[in-house]
């Protein structure tokens, strides 16, 4: 007969879904505001003290008693949603926030320590300290977990927790914090904006440093916002503070103005999960749009204001505009709050380990980006209506691009109507998310390519125009790189010759050429190009006439690259190459001066 076994779990896994797993320092925080949400917590007061590097999270929640904080709160994987996960509201009839009881570890990543202490209305406090030093020690010699016991809380702990008026509660204390670098107002707006906990229950507050949070604490980005759409049944303090803007988008141009419609469906697709009935999911929030981009910029931080998704009053997803990708102007100046209710459903947890995304693949989630991604291109046409109403489609960031979109758009329509035209009515209906998404990617990219085609062979024109035409006319960095090296290391041909003779092999050659070559320089890649430089006297040199791009070859050849190979660009990649290559375009007029007068001087010396 076998020997019993059992698992054991090793330290290593702590370290796997808290330390490595949380890194963004409001992310932490907002965990511990979630676990007060769920104790049934009134009030929740964050203290940061900078020059003591500790912040300390107090709420007058139901609390733990001993037995709690080692089954529940030490419990890796205890969720207070039961085993089936059907669970949703706690006492007072709030739902849920936490689900897979992993959250606690975030407060690993970023303090050296963490005491936690607690009381009940009936039970003494109790308390335990968490030492990333000791947990190291620990995954280091390879212990499981019941073979590490904890410290108790620290006095602090304690001192917090007995100042508490209220007769149950919790604390939690982070020493040696390591991300305090960012400014109090820009923490207090991220946690006015991640938190919307008061459309739920106007009884939770939230204080940092003896101030409460507010939605005014908002009221430097609102300042700013130039239009606004809300959804139906959306009333609170922060809309309130949108009136202007909202009032502003239907009023300019009244004949033809957008208003979001009431937006709910009942989800299909869920009534097979865990045998739960159909899904009825009501969206609310507001979209916005600043009147300049860098309007989006957050006051103390690097960070920007972006579309989010917010599900039970907490925001699960930042950026969704991410998942929606256009290529219209407006998405550059758009910022919201989408609230999606029935999202968090029984027996189902829709969000990803990090409690940072939602899981592509749900189903009501991808329902929700298909409806935004119809509201979103409404409020696109919407806004360029009224900007043109107000003279503001002038400005290079709006007019010039805009027109680029709309006949880069135009060009993909017509294109993919061309070949839509080959298939039979069914064969179109099967394809047709697809050919949509086709046809919006590469009416974005199209335009792009336009201005990379452009800007590389301007740069070959400027050169061959200046007599870099024959071998003897180049520098010898470039022969070396056309004419003596073989052409990516191989043994044989140099580049032109093996160019050349891979095109005659294929019936390419002579007559039946296929490559117009205005000059060797043809044959240089961007890369080249960009750091074309020539020692000679009165030679051109790309690099020194225009050092401001020396550092950046490699980013602007990626971007490139990019297109060339029909792939698309991230949001991110958006907005570098939006940076990056009108830059290039600017500096290469400065070449281009530069390269004038040297051709000037030439003239001048032979008369």
């Amino acid at each position: 007969m076998s020997q019993e076994h059992k698992f054991l779990i090793s330290m290593t896994v702590l370290d796997h879904l808290g330390r490595q797993l949380y890194r963004n320092f409001i992310t932490v925080i907002g965990e511990a505001i979630s676990n007060a949400w769920d104790a049934d917590a009134r009030n929740v007061w964050i203290e940061l003290d900078r020059e003591g590097k500790t912040l300390s999270i107090l709420d007058d929640g139901h609390g733990m008693s001993s037995e709690d904080l080692d089954e529940k709160f030490l419990k890796i994987g205890y969720t207070k949603r039961g085993h089936e996960g059907t669970e949703q509201l706690s006492a007072t009839g709030r739902p849920y926030i936490g689900a897979k009881g992993i959250g606690k570890l975030a407060l690993l990543s970023c303090a050296d320590e963490v005491s936690i202490a607690s009381k009940t209305k009936t039970t003494q406090p109790t308390g335990c300290r968490i030492s990333n030093t000791e947990l190291d020690e620990a995954i280091n010699n390879d212990r499981s977990t019941d073979e590490v016991l904890l410290k108790d809380a620290g006095d602090h702990a304690y001192q917090l927790l007995d100042n508490l008026s209220s007769p149950s509660g919790t604390v939690l204390v982070l020493s040696g914090m390591r991300t305090t670098n960012n400014t109090d107002e820009f923490l207090r707006s991220s946690i006015a904006q991640g938190f919307r906990f008061s459309l739920i229950d106007k009884n939770f507050h939230i204080y940092y440093n003896g101030s409460e949070i507010t939605h005014k604490d908002l009221s430097r980005l609102t300042e700013k916002t130039q239009f606004a759409w809300v959804f139906p049944n959306t009333d609170d303090d922060f809309t309130q503070l949108l009136y202007d803007a909202t009032k502003a988008s239907q009023s300019i141009d009244p004949n033809n103005k957008y208003t979001i419609p009431a937006t709910s469906f009942i989800c299909d697709e869920t009534a097979d999960e865990n045998g739960a009935q159909e899904q009825l999911v009501t969206i609310t929030g507001f979209i916005a749009t600043v009147r300049k981009p860098r309007d989006l910029q957050i006051y103390g931080s690097n960070e920007r204001a972006t579309l989010d998704l917010f599900v039970n009053g907490r925001m699960r997803e930042r950026n969704i505009i991410q998942h929606i990708p256009s290529s219209r102007v407006p998405e550059q100046y758009i910022y919201g709050q989408i609230h999606v209710d029935g999202l968090d459903r029984p027996g189902t947890d829709p969000f990803t380990s990090a409690r940072e995304q939602v899981i592509a693949t749900d189903p009501i989630y991808q329902k929700v980006l298909q409806l935004l991604k119809d509201i979103l291109n409404k409020i696109y046409d919407h806004w360029d209506r009224m900007r043109v109403e107000l003279n503001q489609d002038s400005n290079t960031t709006s007019n010039q691009f805009d027109r680029d979109t709309r006949s880069a758009k135009s060009l993909a329509s017509n294109t993919m109507q061309h070949i839509l035209n080959n298939l039979s009515e069914e064969e179109r209906t099967h394809w047709k998310s697809t050919t949509d998404e086709l046809t919006t990617r590469a009416s974005m990219m199209s335009k792009y390519y336009t201005l990379v085609f452009l800007t590389e062979t301007f740069l070959r024109k400027l050169l061959n125009d200046n007599g870099y035409q024959t071998k003897s006319s180049l520098p010898p960095f470039i022969q070396n790189k056309l004419y003596d090296t073989p052409y990516k290391g191989k043994q044989g041909a140099n580049r032109i010759e093996k160019t050349n003779n891979k095109e005659e092999q294929l019936g390419y050659g002579g007559q039946a050429g296929i490559r117009k070559i205005d000059s060797v320089l043809d044959y240089l890649e961007f890369r080249e190009l960009l750091s074309f430089s020539d020692k000679r006297p009165n030679g051109l040199s790309f690099n020194q006439i225009v050092p401001e791009l020396s550092n950046k070859v490699e980013h602007i050849v990626i971007l490139r690259n990019i297109i060339m190979h029909c792939c698309s660009f991230t949001s991110h990649g958006r907005d570098e190459f939006t940076t990056l290559y009108p830059k290039l375009q600017f500096l290469l007029k400065a070449f281009a001066s530069n390269a004038m007068r040297t051709y000037d001087n030439e003239i001048s010396d032979q008369g």
